[in-house]
């Protein structure tokens, strides 16, 4: 972590924007504040390295999180992301005692965040009925999320798979302009970065994108789907 201007963010300021937090009683929201800090972290910087479980709840104000998975050759396979005004609360939701995998989550971005004590929010959770309902539909659109992901990672051919997550970030950012490297591509999709380049190559060849130093620019977008198998 980097100092950054610390005392200027206060979790109270900041909680509305997380719709989650509207459920919490007075005296809850009073307990969460009190259990929560603010980070900041550099762009490649380490946040979390270990069990699920024990993550903490990470609340993003600005930039983005990634978690991501290992695999015994090295190779990064994103799980998720967690952006700006987003929460990452699988471990509160997680049963403890309960096999829980090892994760890695780093800072896609210059990232300011809160993180909340996950014990804490647990016994928030377990006394807020409402509340505890609501964080586990937020789970379960992102196991999902994940779960979509490993699958297209074994069944998908890289170049559909390439194509599909170029529209759907594109459709998130609401552009045709994608603030990517080829390295942070490959990381996503859980493939190598020699894969994306060659791919994106194969994309720049037949108009469908224009690639430079971090962006990807989309062309040809019905071409693009057509590509993806959409």
């Amino acid at each position: 972590m980097t100092t950054h201007d610390a005392d200027s963010y206060h979790f109270r300021d900041y909680m509305d924007q997380f719709e989650l937090w509207h459920l919490l009683t007075n005296a809850q929201r009073d307990d969460l504040v009190s259990h929560t800090r603010f980070e900041h972290y550099k762009k490649g910087t380490s946040v979390y390295r270990g069990p699920l479980s024990s993550a903490g709840t990470l609340h993003v104000i600005s930039g983005a999180l990634r978690a991501f998975v290992l695999s015994e050759e090295g190779r990064e396979f994103t799980l998720f992301f967690v952006r700006s005004g987003d929460i990452g609360i699988l471990a509160a939701t997680t049963f403890p005692g309960t096999a829980s995998c090892d994760i890695s989550i780093e800072a896609a971005k210059d990232t300011n965040l809160f993180v909340s004590d996950t014990e804490k929010l647990r016994d928030i959770l377990d006394a807020n009925v409402e509340l505890r309902a609501r964080a586990y539909e937020y789970t379960v659109v992102r196991l999902s999320e994940m779960l979509w992901k490993f699958q297209q990672m074994i069944f998908t051919p890289a170049d559909r798979r390439l194509a599909k997550f170029l529209l759907t970030e594109s459709a998130r950012t609401a552009g045709d302009e994608i603030c990517l490297t080829h390295e942070e591509t490959a990381q996503y999709l859980g493939t190598a970065r020699e894969v994306v380049s060659r791919l994106m190559r194969e994309f720049s060849h037949e108009g469908l994108v224009r690639t430079s130093r971090g962006r990807i620019h989309i062309l040809n977008r019905t071409a693009l789907q057509e590509r993806a198998g959409a």
